[in-house]
């Protein structure tokens, strides 16, 4: 008995609320509304009053207003009725037109505009030359190759492209196809999934992108991780360019890459705002090859030595005179004669990465190996000498050999000391 008098209370609350509150009706959207771009489809000025829901509810089809687009062609084409079509049904020349029914005033569907009179209209209901005119309705060509012909041959209903509008009062961008709602068809199989089907070509027969005041057209990343808008979009570019190199081609040139990715180039915003501190960790681990933009040795240097960091600061290294409470090599670097090697040990960065060692210890410092290989600590395994033994001489660890070994050095290919 309790929950069921719950359910009664609630039940009471509801319909108070509906007896109080209006409802509004909800009209339907196209999808994806807020993602119409200004570059395919530019901005609109519409000073009218009007409503498709209200023209269609008194048995008006799409057809008779837009009669031209059974023989449209191109997105340029102008399928807007005129007062020629409108005066099928509103009497806008004869006196009274606005006590009518339908209305007919000029006021009717130009918004804001009472200079208007029945006598400044011709025969055919188009204005006379010199009458006071209501402000320009303005409907730039959609940025596309379209033909409403080809459609609606192939039997496509208007609603499948202008979702929402029997819904609507003025026709708007939001009402003209979105992306999501072209591609339901053209995927390939049921119709061509070229960019250039629907989108402009520019040079090369490539996706015309820049419309100069309207600003460069650019992915946003609803279909594809190509949003090009993405703070991120220059260090996640990659990712898209490997999933789908054709989608990329659709708008970009190969050399194009080159005009960052030529070993030379540095590119601003490239590293995050806290490189300066986490860089030596990218370094180390390789998970970037620093050398495609810097030259290691004079780069890496140059910077350290501004920041102090250099040879004889940090504690434990060859010189060390002063302790500063900041160290660059870890403890258990240099190590000791005779011992298993730690994590931490030089050997091992030095094996893997031996250009992150020459970043400091280039130049005349390239020696400084030797201080210790050449007479006190061989660099060489245990089994180095033994019997079929044949030591790594190419890239990576064989780097190291060319520290003291020409490339030519008999002793890397047989395993001698």
């Amino acid at each position: 008995m309790s929950s069921l008098r719950w359910i009664v209370v609630l039940f009471g609350v509801v319909l108070a609320v509906s007896l109080v509150v209006p409802v509004v009706p909800v009209l339907s959207q196209s999808p994806d509304s807020e993602s119409r771009s200004e570059q395919v489809y530019p901005p609109q000025q519409l000073p009218l009053n009007f409503s498709h829901r209200r023209h269609l509810e008194q048995g008006a089809q799409c057809q008779l207003c837009h009669a031209s687009t059974s023989t449209s062609t191109s997105a340029t084409d102008d399928n807007l009725p005129g007062h020629t079509t409108c005066g099928i049904c509103h009497q806008m020349q004869l006196p009274g037109a606005a006590e009518m029914y339908p209305p007919a005033g000029c006021e009717t569907c130009h918004r804001g505009f009472p200079e208007g009179d029945a006598q400044q209209l011709k025969p055919d209901k188009s204005p006379i030359e010199g009458a006071a005119m209501p402000p320009p309705v303005v409907v730039p060509p959609a940025r596309i190759t379209f033909s409403h012909e080809l459609h609606l041959g192939q039997g496509v209903p208007c609603l499948t492209c202008h979702e929402g509008i029997d819904e609507a009062a003025l026709g708007t961008r939001e009402h003209l196809p979105s992306m999501a709602t072209c591609l339901s068809c053209h995927d390939g199989a049921k119709a061509p999934s070229e960019c250039t089907t629907c989108h402009l070509q520019g040079a090369g027969g490539r996706v015309l992108t820049d419309f100069a005041a309207s600003g460069l057209l650019a992915p946003q990343g609803r279909f594809r991780p190509d949003d090009h808008r993405s703070a991120r979009w220059l260090h996640e570019h990659r990712v898209a360019a490997r999933l789908d190199e054709a989608s990329c081609s659709s708008c970009h040139e190969a050399r194009e890459c080159l005009s960052c990715h030529d070993g030379t180039t540095k590119v601003p915003g490239l590293h995050p705002a806290d490189w300066v501190m986490t860089h030596g960790l990218e370094a180390q681990r390789r998970s970037l090859d620093c050398q495609a933009c810097h030259e290691v040795e004079t780069d890496c240097k140059s910077c350290h030595e501004q920041a102090g960091v250099v040879r004889g600061v940090f504690p434990g290294g060859p010189g060390s005179t002063e302790d500063r409470g900041i160290r660059f090599h870890p403890e258990g670097w240099a190590g000791t004669v005779g011992e298993i090697p730690g994590a931490e040990h030089h050997s091992h960065i030095a094996r893997r990465s031996l250009d992150t060692c020459e970043g400091c210890h280039g130049g005349e410092d390239v020696d400084l190996c030797l201080e210790c290989h050449a007479t006190i600590v061989s660099p060489h395994p245990g089994s180095w000498g033994e019997p079929g033994f044949e030591g790594p001489t190419g890239a990576g660890e064989g780097a190291v050999c060319t520290q003291c070994h020409s490339p030519s050095d008999p002793l890397i290919r047989t395993g001698g000391r």
